[in-house]
């Protein structure tokens, strides 16, 4: 356009948009802020974990950069066939463009299993939980819209996707947190939760995989206000980070100039994606050297302290130690020999 509760270099979520965040991510987002310059290491006895953990963000970060360098070299020979499309450099060029915008779908519709399930729809990084889809409703697109059309009834239904219907219940002079709660309270059960961007636009959200099934199920019956009295198919938009045209729309210059806008500034958001990336994995890397033989010298530490307490605490120990070093030197074979006779 990522959760360990300590206060490493730990990342939640990359955002090359740096969009405003809506809300239900304020929190997330202050939490991302708050890395010190030098974090202190983890209580003794969880720092194998944490590093676990560590490495494992590190590998899906290593995943998704990958997929974005991937992406990014087929987006590049795609803005390169626009480009000379639009130039009349090469004849025949269309073909070429054809090709490629396939094999830039291809790759987009693969991006959640080559990205290690860390790249949402959008392009933002997400480690800490499960990659969700993000969404409009058609006619839910509002508080406003909601709050004006005042009481009503909305059931939701999914055919076998859901158990039953799930009903949200609107009524007259509700505040925003007040809608919010009604939505998330009826659409919870199957997944889907209900946010405000800074624009005021009713969004919704689900894990990816879900959505991904239950969206060409999903269906509303309302009062005919926000959704009409006949049981109706939710039409829903989805936000992407990159939506190319239709091969079969590419006729004239027009449309050739708006794919290559947009191919141009995917280009430009995957590339501060993948500093941001990189950064981020440095960051890790750096953080995992400096505490590693630290965590060798603690250990060794602590081993050689409780060596010495049980020492302290047990004097006749050592003696009898001693007693048997010495006995263990002056005895004969032939003793040993007579005594196992």
């Amino acid at each position: 356009m990522i959760k360990v509760d300590t206060q490493l270099p730990v990342v939640t979520a990359l955002d090359p948009q740096a969009r405003r965040p809506v809300q239900g991510e304020q929190s997330l987002q202050r939490q991302r802020k708050q890395l010190p310059a030098e974090p202190a290491p983890p209580p003794r006895g969880k720092s194998a974990t944490f590093n676990l953990q560590l490495n494992q963000q590190l590998t899906s970060m290593q995943a998704a950069d990958s997929y974005l360098g991937e992406l990014a070299g087929r987006l590049g020979q795609l803005k390169l066939s626009l480009s000379r499309e639009l130039s009349n450099a090469q004849a025949g060029e269309r073909d070429g463009i054809k090709r490629e915008l396939e094999q830039v779908r291809k790759l987009l519709a693969e991006r959640s299993q080559r990205s290690g399930e860390t790249l949402d729809a959008s392009f933002k990084l997400r480690l800490s939980e499960p990659v969700r889809s993000r969404f409009s409703l058609q006619g839910l697109d509002s508080i406003a819209a909601v709050q004006q059309a005042g009481k009503e009834t909305l059931l939701f239904s999914a055919g076998r996707k859901l158990a039953e219907p799930l009903a949200v219940v609107l009524d007259e002079g509700l505040s925003e947190q007040q809608i919010l709660r009604r939505f998330n309270a009826g659409l919870g059960p199957a997944g889907i939760r209900a946010e405000v961007d800074h624009g005021g636009a009713l969004k919704f959200s689900a894990r990816e995989s879900e959505w991904q099934q239950l969206k060409g199920e999903l269906r509303v019956q309302g009062e005919g206000k926000l959704a009409s009295q006949a049981q109706a198919a939710v039409v829903s938009h989805e936000e992407q980070m990159l939506r190319l045209p239709e091969a079969a729309r590419l006729d004239g210059a027009r449309e050739l100039r708006r794919a290559l806008d947009e191919v141009v500034a995917a280009l430009d958001r995957i590339g501060t994606l993948r500093e941001q990336l990189s950064h981020r994995q440095e960051e890790i890397r750096d953080f995992l050297a400096r505490h590693a033989d630290h965590n060798e010298r603690e250990w060794a530490k602590d081993f050689a302290g409780e060596v010495f307490s049980l020492m302290r605490r047990s004097p006749s120990s050592y003696a009898a130690v001693t007693q048997t070093v010495v006995a263990q030197a002056n005895i004969s074979r032939s003793s040993v020999v007579s005594l196992l006779s």
